[in-house]
């Protein structure tokens, strides 16, 4: 906590912003599948998250042309009166006097609208209000927060969604009332958008052509979309894994199967982190780039590696506990090298740009479960250490690209 209170006033207010958002919003956004699920069925279900990624994709794209041509403070207060007015929506759609998942599904959509408005030009701030110097602290810090949040909202949605959602969907209106209450209270701009040359004033297709043609953040790119890829396979790959062939086991009593095993690793991975990523900081802190990007990626990648390969207990332990720590490592290294990497005249349209590495990497994970009927699950392995492989070859030649460039060299 030390190093929270040492970070200036905005910078704090922001860490503050995104654990009351992430927080309020896992309270019920993390269960709302079920929901669509029980009261629309599983293929228009399906249909309906598609479109929500989509439009949370498409939203981060113009949120940061915008916030580049029109300044952050601008964006993050329509994205936030967007987004309460979504909350509103889901909230009387679920209401005591009235019932509409419909109308539920349509006030989410409207929310995420919002949010990815105003996160996107967050984000930008955040590149903006931060340095080299701090960068890590801050990243490590706002990973620490976002693992804590969803913790405390996923606890929460198990224990009430099912009886109380009306009650939570007016937590998260009263908690995105709060956060637009703090940007207008308490938050300035951070960027003048008269340092824009003439050139720079364009379009939303030339803006993104333009970023386009930073050959050291594109290749840096790929490699973020290789990392992102690991992190979905909590979400895709593992479930599958270990549905279909983990072997249960009795522990202290209890049968541990496929699901409940995933739980048990979700558990571990958030504990690790809210309890030991300061410490792993510190320790990391004067590491380079490479090597922390190298040590991060390796852990990681063969952890998942192990977890995809393994079907028993211990080793889906080991697997875990070696890939939170590769996570641990990665993640902060990974942040503040893409903030750095990006252009600060128009970190809204760099920020917009990283937005593609989530959908992209869904993508790309969806395929590889499916293709688990012809290659089994070590090919799932496999394909992880591929993509580990991936994070190197083209993170290396982007760091030592951009400390050339750094240097004037």
């Amino acid at each position: 906590m030390k190093d929270f209170f040492e970070l200036n006033r905005v910078i704090k207010l922001r860490i503050i912003m995104m654990f009351l958002g992430i927080f309020s919003y896992s309270t019920a956004g993390a269960s709302m599948a079920i929901y669509y699920n029980q009261n629309m069925g599983s293929a228009v279900t399906g249909i309906l998250l598609i479109i929500g990624s989509i439009v949370s994709f498409l939203t981060g794209i113009f949120s940061g042309h915008q916030a580049d041509l029109r300044g952050r403070r601008p964006i993050m207060l329509i994205g936030g009166i967007v987004s309460i007015l979504g909350a509103s929506l889901a909230a009387f759609a679920n209401s005591p006097a009235f019932f509409d998942p419909w109308l539920t599904f349509f006030g989410f959509l409207i929310f995420s609208f919002g949010s990815g408005l105003s996160g996107t030009a967050a984000e930008a701030m955040l590149v903006d209000i931060t340095d080299s110097e701090n960068r890590k602290i801050v990243y490590s810090l706002g990973y620490w927060v976002i693992n804590l949040a969803i913790a405390f909202g996923s606890a929460i949605s198990g224990w009430f969604f099912r009886d109380y959602l009306f009650e939570l969907l007016l937590f998260i209106l009263i908690c995105t009332v709060i956060n637009l209450l703090i940007v207008v209270l308490w938050i300035p701009e951070s960027f003048d958008p008269k340092r824009l040359n003439d050139h720079q004033r364009n379009s939303l297709l030339q803006a993104y052509r333009r970023v386009s043609k930073d050959k050291i953040f594109m290749i840096y790119l790929i490699s973020l979309i290789f990392m992102s890829i690991f992190y979905a396979q909590f979400e895709y790959a593992l479930p599958v894994h270990l549905s279909n062939t983990f072997k249960s086991i009795r522990f202290f009593g209890f049968q541990i199967y496929g699901q409940r095993m995933l739980t048990i690793m979700l558990l571990i991975n958030t504990v690790l982190i809210v309890l030991f990523l300061s410490t792993v900081r510190k320790v990391t802190n004067h590491w380079s780039n490479k090597k922390g990007v190298l040590i991060g990626a390796l852990c990681t990648g063969i952890g998942f590696a192990i977890a995809l390969f393994s079907q028993i207990f211990v080793l889906e332990i080991i697997a875990i506990l070696l890939e939170t720590i590769g996570e641990m490592i990665l993640v902060p290294f990974s942040q503040a090298l893409t903030a750095e990497m990006m252009n600060p005249n128009q970190a809204g349209a760099y920020s917009g740009m990283v937005t593609i590495t989530g959908p992209v990497a869904a993508f790309l994970t969806g395929l590889s479960v499916s293709g688990t009927a012809f290659y089994g699950d070590i090919g799932l392995g496999l394909i992880i250490l591929f993509v580990t492989g991936g994070v190197l070859i083209t993170a290396f030649p982007a760091i030592t690209m951009h400390e050339k460039k750094k240097q004037g060299t």
